[in-house]
């Protein structure tokens, strides 16, 4: 009897098993993500982790204070035991750091701030021989004020006249104005006074940044020869920034209209205008199709681009199938929903990155980003219960995960006085206003460990001040404990490789304000179950409550945050799905 018994639950329980399989894979048409494609040669994008470097705060090799070429060298076993796969480096072009490398001087040269060109060959050398690629970030909209194609064309140089954006002015009751309206990203008027051309020239971003011209076939020849420089040296591809602004109209009379709905009535603001003649305009997806056709002349490389817009804007930069664009455009919707915690709920993470997905052109691959050198950092954005939790989004959802550095540590936000800000942005607000739009916080030193300038050094000061937290948060500090962020991010670089993450369906079983879910499943591998809480107290949740389709009544932990120490939820363990335990922020990953 008790065989005849064992038998009987046995048999249950393979067809529960696979019900619950097929159930999975049948709502995700409606409540989730399939994925169809033999994956079979996938590019590395695909599968590989992107991680961001701020070359300035990474690590110093030469003890003046500012990280360096061959100090990201010297951490490249860093990144092999992270389990990333892509390091994109943020500008190291020639720049006279007006706005921090983002305004280049000369685009096939070095910075001597991070060292020589033979460091750059050597930094992609001891990259490419740990197996990680490298990626260059490419800076199209605008040069430095300072590059020898804008000083030739203020000067009126025949060449280059028509290099950059240039317009005459206009008068009003023998009072002298700008062309037009625009307004810089930076605030206050976009067109810049020469008194040298007796005319403005035009400047998305800040005066010393101009912008080029797109609509001279000789900018397009120049900067595709710069693409081709690089790509001869064998980096692995571009990341593209401020690509929505690269054409403007060509009637440059034209004022934008005002935005009735930005909040704002001050005119000096960007958001005050609605930039139709300024961002996303034709011109520039037929470059980027350009670039696409040159980088694809090449092999094995990609190509992600930055655009800030709303979703039907974003996705054109993905072009279609007979005019492949990027290969991915940057997803800052998570980024952008999730500003503070009074806005992180398990409807909103739903509804963000379905937002993504069911927009998404068929076919193309979804990348999601949660910090940048432009955003605060997730764990003074959100709170530092949820740093495991939204890592765990990040990496497990399908599509290419975006990590700025120090977010597998968990580093926060540094108070920067206004006598040590350096960040333009910040500059321009005063001492009243720095703190709003600074971006300093979220630059600072990398924190290697607690002994002396937290590794990041060996000289006296740096360029920004270190976090006085980096004796508690520092990446030796969490290689050594028995849990930690870094441990966590670790294991889930590990858990990308499995089969489910690879190829598996994305299915959301339950979700409401203080609780978020998802299944990754696929037929003949194990399926995992990601619950994250998101509220501010310890819960014990019934994920059966409202749930989309029928559910185990337990699982098995596979991983939880670094935060949680209890027995009953330790690795291995089998929890109920009716009273799981979690502490505030906590995520765990569950084997069904």
């Amino acid at each position: 009897t008790m065989k005849r018994s064992y038998i009987y639950a046995s048999i249950f329980v393979v067809l529960f098993v696979a019900v619950l399989i097929v159930v999975v894979v049948c709502v995700t048409a409606q409540n989730g993500w399939k994925k169809n494609d033999d994956d079979t040669g996938e590019p590395f994008w695909k599968t590989d982790v992107v991680y961001q470097v701020y070359p300035r705060s990474f690590a110093d090799s030469d003890g003046d204070g500012t990280g360096d070429l061959k100090g990201i060298a010297s951490k490249a076993d860093h990144l092999v035991e992270l389990g990333v796969g892509i390091v994109w480096l943020s500008p190291v072009y020639r720049s006279p750091m007006k706005d921090f490398g983002y305004d280049i001087s000369n685009y096939t040269d070095i910075d001597p701030t991070f060292g020589t060109m033979e460091d750059f060959d050597y930094l992609l050398n001891e990259l490419h021989n740990r197996g990680l690629k490298l990626v260059m970030d490419f800076v199209p909209n605008h040069s430095s004020n300072e590059h020898e194609w804008f000083i030739k064309s203020e000067a009126g140089d025949e060449k280059y006249a028509d290099y950059y954006v240039w317009a005459n002015a206009t008068y009003n009751e023998g009072k002298q104005y700008p062309p037009n309206n625009w307004v810089s990203e930076f605030r206050d008027s976009a067109w810049e006074w020469s008194e040298k051309r007796q005319q403005y020239y035009y400047h998305e971003f800040l005066k010393e940044q101009p912008d080029l011209n797109y609509r001279n076939e000789d900018v397009r020849k120049d900067m595709e020869a710069v693409l081709k420089f690089w790509l001869d040296k064998g980096v692995d591809g571009f990341r593209v920034d401020a690509l929505k602004y690269l054409f403007e109209v060509e009637d440059l009379s034209l004022d934008e209209p005002v935005n009735p709905d930005s909040g704002t009535t001050d005119p000096d603001d960007p958001a005050y205008l609605e930039h139709i003649y300024t961002t996303n305009l034709p011109g520039t997806f037929e470059v980027l199709g350009q670039w696409r056709s040159l980088i694809d002349q090449y092999s094995d490389k990609v190509m992600m681009v930055e655009v800030y817009a709303d979703v039907d804007d974003v996705m054109k930069y993905y072009g279609n199938e007979s005019v492949p664009l990027a290969d991915f455009p940057f997803n800052f919707f998570l980024l952008d929903n999730l500003q503070n915690r009074s806005l992180l709920t398990g409807n909103t993470l739903k509804d963000t990155i379905s937002l993504w997905l069911d927009n998404m052109p068929e076919g193309k691959w979804a990348n999601w980003v949660l910090g940048n050198h432009d955003n605060g950092r997730v764990s003074s954005r959100l709170g530092e219960d949820l740093v495991d939790a939204l890592n765990m989004v990040l990496l497990l959802l399908p599509g290419t995960p975006v990590t700025y550095y120090g977010e597998e540590i968990g580093m926060e936000n540094t108070f920067i006085s206004w006598e040590d800000t350096k960040d333009p942005e910040g500059c321009r607000w005063g001492p009243d206003h720095y703190q709003e739009h600074s971006r300093d916080p979220e630059r600072t030193p990398m924190q290697w460990n607690e002994e002396y300038m937290t590794g990041f050094t060996t000289g006296k000061d740096t360029w920004l001040p270190i976090n006085p937290n980096y004796k508690e948060i520092n990446v030796a500090n969490q290689d050594a404990a028995e849990q930690s962020s870094l441990k966590v991010y670790k294991r889930l670089t590990q858990l990308r490789g499995e089969e489910t993450f690879r190829h598996g369906a994305l299915s959301y079983p339950t979700y409401d304000q203080y609780t978020f879910s998802f299944i990754r499943s696929l037929d003949g591998y194990p399926s995992y179950l990601l619950v994250i809480n998101t509220a501010e107290e310890d819960r014990e949740v019934d994920l059966h409550k409202g749930a989309n389709f029928p559910l185990p009544d337990d699982a098995t932990v596979v991983l939880r945050s670094s935060t949680d120490n209890a027995e009953e939820t330790a690795p291995g363990s089998v929890v109920s799905l009716t009273s799981l335990p979690l502490l505030s922020g906590e995520g765990l990953v569950l084997e069904l």
